[in-house]
């Protein structure tokens, strides 16, 4: 047979495919620090590197990097030493069904006190509308149009591009303290085995099962295997998702040296352990929308996907609740957590003015034990007692 000289060249191109690629990501985190996670992003800050001083550059790019974590540095990077003179956030549509589009132009000067020009060219960025209904919208002069200082991005937890906050929303999170301030936020317990190591309640021994330790001293010594695990779950507000228990015998040796049976490190990581069993506030990790903040009682362990704040007092929890599940924390939390995805650190950034307020305990207070009685109404729940409609019926 001939020998194929094309099919050697594309075969020394495939081995030699992983090289380049490690050569050319290097190259990016020498060259490019700021801008090393996208390539969008290096020709950005090589944009910049190409201009004049108080010369101006501009380009069309995806919209992650005015909010992602992963880009964080370069806007503090732009903000800092830039001037964005004016944004159109077109949204998607430009380009068929994309994940949208932003234009910009920036000065290559310190921004100052200037102020920007801004437009927002979509309601939902979900939407995938017409070019031609796009640009009807952008020769509407007045629509969604915002003048806004970079300097109030800058003083945001990640510096979010956020033009369409308004000036007191902007305003509040130097007005208030950060919630990791006032608060301790912890990530818990990572089995590496769900299903192993965790169960629904009432697939296990009544007799066998602890529900309201409050130490880890005092669960080791019930000599109990299971303990109520707070490991996220659905969207619910106030209280409810406790239906799962761990096995945490003897202080959960079997989940701490699980992977250590053959010489090999534990594949498990029980971290912030002294907070286990004390009553929290937390919320799932991962959400399919807004996030939903809950009290949960002392007597549980948590999830790394069931994420907690602790504080001293009771009165501290609702209070604590009543602004997390609050309106004005979902517009504060979706400026500095764009994803689905509510990480300890970004909740950790809220800003917190006064969670004490009176009114919002007492009605916090009063919303938890409405929710704790609904989740009670149902056989799911370990403090289920009678069905609400046989009482009902009773009663007459």
């Amino acid at each position: 047979m001939p020998h194929d000289v094309e099919a050697d060249a594309r075969a020394e191109d495939a081995s030699n495919e992983p090289r380049r690629l490690s050569t050319a990501t290097q190259f990016m985190k020498d060259e490019y620090p700021t801008g090393k996670s996208d390539l969008m992003t290096a020709f950005m800050v090589r944009a910049q590197l190409l201009s004049a001083p108080r010369g101006v550059w501009a380009m069309i790019n995806l919209p992650s990097w005015m909010s992602l974590k992963s880009f964080e540095d370069l806007r503090h990077d732009l903000l800092q030493d830039q001037r964005i003179v004016s944004m159109v956030h077109l949204g998607r549509g430009i380009f068929g069904s994309d994940f949208g589009t932003v234009a910009f132009v920036v000065d290559n000067a310190r921004p100052r006190t200037a102020r920007g020009v801004y437009r927002r060219l979509f309601e939902q960025h979900v939407d995938v509308r017409s070019v031609a209904a796009i640009e009807a919208l952008f020769r509407d002069s007045t629509y969604n149009r915002y003048e806004v200082s970079q300097v109030d991005f800058a003083a945001i937890p990640g510096a979010p591009i956020v033009y369409w906050l308004s000036e007191k929303m902007r305003g509040s999170f130097t007005a208030g303290k950060p919630l990791g301030e006032v608060a301790n936020l912890r990530q818990g317990l990572a089995t590496a085995d769900n299903n192993r190591f965790l169960r629904q309640w009432w697939e296990v021994s009544g007799s066998r099962t602890a529900f309201a330790s409050t130490s880890r001293e005092e669960a080791a010594a019930s000599g109990a295997r299971w303990f109520p695990y707070n490991k996220g779950g659905e969207f619910r507000k106030w209280y409810g998702n406790q239906e799962h228990v761990v096995n945490w015998e003897n202080d959960g040796a079997e989940i701490r040296t699980f992977g250590t049976e053959d010489g090999g490190r534990p594949r498990s990581r029980a971290q912030n352990t002294d907070t286990y069993f004390s009553p929290s506030v937390s919320w799932s990790k991962v959400s399919s929308g807004a996030p939903a903040f809950r009290a949960y009682p002392s007597g549980f362990i948590y999830d790394v996907a069931g994420t907690s704040i602790f504080v001293t007092t009771s009165q501290e929890r609702a209070g604590l609740l009543s602004f997390t599940n609050s309106q004005v924390a979902f517009e504060q939390l979706a400026a500095i957590a764009p994803t689905l995805n509510y990480e300890v650190g970004q909740v950790a950034g809220l800003p917190v003015a006064d969670a004490s307020a009176e009114d919002g305990v007492s009605l916090a207070a009063e919303a938890i034990d409405v929710a704790r009685s609904d989740w009670d109404s149902f056989e799911t729940s370990w403090g289920f007692v009678r069905n609400p409609l046989v009482e009902l019926a009773e009663r007459g």
